[in-house]
């Protein structure tokens, strides 16, 4: 019960510093309701009060070269003739082709397209109005009701997916990069960096001893989660076959919880050129950390298993990358996550997650990461975990540039937009009781601390 202020009790009296807070406080949630209300109508705010609150409003860092393509004849009449995507969901209007590409210093290039959602700045006010479109902003926005994930991943493509494919295919291409500092911690960096672009290599590329002794060529099987409407981390890898020689093959398996973000992944995947070394497919996949859960991911990896592959691990988990962007911003879903990657990486496969740190979002992710790794006593650690803020120079050198030349700009803002990479080895098999039961306790800690902090 709240007393009345006496001299043993201090009164605190709002400074010039806590007005100014609260003001903009109260100033970014009017705006966000003001965004909320467009989603629903479709109306348009000021260029002015969309960029100052908008997390869109940074280009992003734009690793992989992105333009959209004219002359789409081509691409369109190719899916035409694929019966199985999209069967009349959406008019050939709505999408663009987008033609993504990476050039490397020393000149490699490596290209494919993909298929998104038209990005229209405006719109008429009889299409904003319409009952029509009311009701299909209404569905993306309860999306998480009817298909139990948000819609976030049908909006766009998001920059830190373009930026772990632009290094993946930095890796690919074995591209080096002149070293702009000789400092101690800078040389760590790099160390760690090349290390881990060594273990990336040695997983997607055929043993020189396997190819001299014509053994056959080995399996790569590659998972994306939440591959969003393009899959472009997975599908960079995907397109790296066919210009670079002694490439394993590639079994590649595109997830994501939403139904509509399948059907487009598979429509991507119909834009990449036939090979026989190669397979793209497009599951639906949910994350959850229970039994159900564990179902989906065993079913996934049998579908894998049907196909012809010489990775016949004993482990539970088949995969040796596992790709995930901008996946670890709903922290109730962590739990759900983790396990989802510990269940299908198989021991001694990397998963690479790449995203901004949104707050608290990274930081009690990894703290889940942590807790079970210390719980886990009899076992020994499941994970080995590296974080890297530095892990492709464009990154790094826009980070230094616009941090030091727009410290007052609301555009960039470090925390949303730039994309850090976190590193998971799997060191052992996952225990469903064990290490599921403490990472769902850890997140419900965390989620129940958010909550109170926020009331």
């Amino acid at each position: 019960m709240m007393g009345v202020p006496n001299s043993e009790q201090p009164v605190h009296q709002d400074g010039p510093d806590d007005v100014l807070a609260a003001a903009k406080k109260k100033e970014r949630v009017k705006a966000r309701w003001s965004l909320l209300r467009e989603a629903l109508i479709g109306s348009q705010s000021s260029a002015a009060a969309k960029s100052k609150h908008s997390m869109n409003s940074f280009a992003g860092f734009q690793v992989l070269d992105r333009t959209v393509i004219q002359d789409t004849d081509e691409y369109s009449e190719l899916l035409a003739k694929c019966h199985n995507v999209d069967e009349g969901h959406e008019e050939a209007s709505s999408w663009d082709f987008v033609q993504n590409s990476y050039t490397c210093e020393q000149g490699g290039n490596i290209q494919f397209v993909t298929r998104e959602v038209k990005q229209q700045p405006q719109q008429s006010q009889q299409q904003c109005t319409s009952q029509s479109s009311m009701k299909s902003r209404v569905e993306a926005l309860l999306s998480h009701r009817s298909h139990g994930v948000d819609n976030t991943g049908n909006v766009r493509v998001w920059d830190a997916e373009a930026t772990l494919a632009g290094f993946l295919l930095s890796v690919l291409l074995s591209e080096e990069f002149d070293n702009e500092s000789e400092t101690d911690q800078v040389s760590s960096n790099i160390a760690k960096v090349s290390d881990l672009r060594s273990r990336i290599k040695t997983a997607l590329f055929a043993n020189e001893d396997s190819i001299c002794a014509n053994v056959g060529q080995e399996t790569c099987n590659v998972l994306e989660l939440g591959a969003g409407q393009a899959g472009l981390a997975g599908l960079a890898v995907a397109s790296a076959t066919a210009s670079l020689d002694n490439m394993k093959l590639l079994q590649l398996v595109l997830t994501d919880g939403h139904p509509k973000c399948v059907e487009n992944n598979r429509a991507c995947s119909t834009l990449m050129p036939e090979r026989k070394d190669v397979s793209i497919d497009s599951q639906l996949l949910l994350w959850d950390s229970s039994a159900k859960g564990a179902e989906e991911c065993q079913r996934i990896i049998k579908e894998c298993r049907k196909k012809p592959s010489l990775d016949h691990s004993l482990d539970e988990g088949l995969f040796r990358i596992c790709l995930a962007s901008d996946c670890v911003h709903f922290q109730e879903f962590h739990d759900s996550l983790f396990s989802t990657i510990a269940r299908t990486l198989t021991v001694g496969g990397v998963a690479l997650l790449c995203q901004p740190k949104r707050g608290s979002s990274l930081a009690n992710f990894m703290t889940l990461i942590d807790a079970v790794n210390k719980a886990s006593t009899s076992n020994g650690p499941l994970f080995h975990v590296e974080m890297f803020e530095d892990f492709h120079p464009k990154v790094s050198k826009m980070h230094r540039s616009l941090e030091s030349t727009n410290t007052t700009s609301t555009s960039y803002n470090p925390d949303w937009h730039r994309p850090l990479l976190l590193v998971m080895t799997k060191l052992r098999s996952f225990d469903e009781d064990v290490d599921g039961e403490i990472a769902r306790k850890v997140v419900k800690t965390y989620i129940t601390q958010n909550r109170t902090n926020t009331v």
